[in-house]
């Protein structure tokens, strides 16, 4: 019996996540990327999770990782404090803050709009095409002008 097996879920999961954010910052010193290795460590666990074979690795995290999920709003309490003692700075750099948080709230807004029109349409296409070639209508009946899905004189079905 291997000696993981012997640890305690919650304890095996923590070492998975921890691992997983150790990783990231490894990758993130070693290379010099610019962004945080707790976010590198983060889709890298995704990554395992979408991975047939490293999904094993996710269920083991997945003790740790669902009580901490559970106390999410304690995570928010250090930036929280962080905005508190840097007050005046942000006071001092409200308008540049606001432009950057309202612009790319608007450019969300457009690319989300933009890619569900785009969708939309796609499936439009794609819902005509398949009762174009079903022989069917744009109105999903036969488009026989007799035929059994034709409205009948006087309102009344058939």
């Amino acid at each position: 019996m291997s000696r993981a097996a012997l640890l305690p879920p919650v304890l095996l999961g923590l070492v998975v996540l921890l691992l997983a954010q150790m990783v990231g910052l490894g990758l993130s010193a070693l290379l010099g990327l610019p962004v945080p290795g707790v976010v590198i460590g983060i889709v890298l666990l995704v990554v395992l999770g979408l991975l047939r074979p490293t999904r094993a690795v996710l269920r083991v995290a997945e003790p740790a990782a669902t009580p901490l999920l559970a106390h999410l709003q304690l995570l928010f309490v250090p930036p929280g404090v962080g905005i508190l003692l840097e007050l005046d700075s942000l006071a001092q750099k409200a308008l540049p803050i606001a432009l950057a948080v309202g612009g790319s709230f608007v450019v969300t807004l457009l690319v989300a709009g933009t890619m569900l029109q785009a969708l939309l349409r796609r499936q439009d296409r794609r819902r005509a095409r398949g009762r174009a070639a079903d022989g069917r209508g744009p109105d999903g009946g036969s488009g026989e002008p007799g035929g059994p899905d034709a409205p009948q004189p006087g309102g009344a079905a058939a």
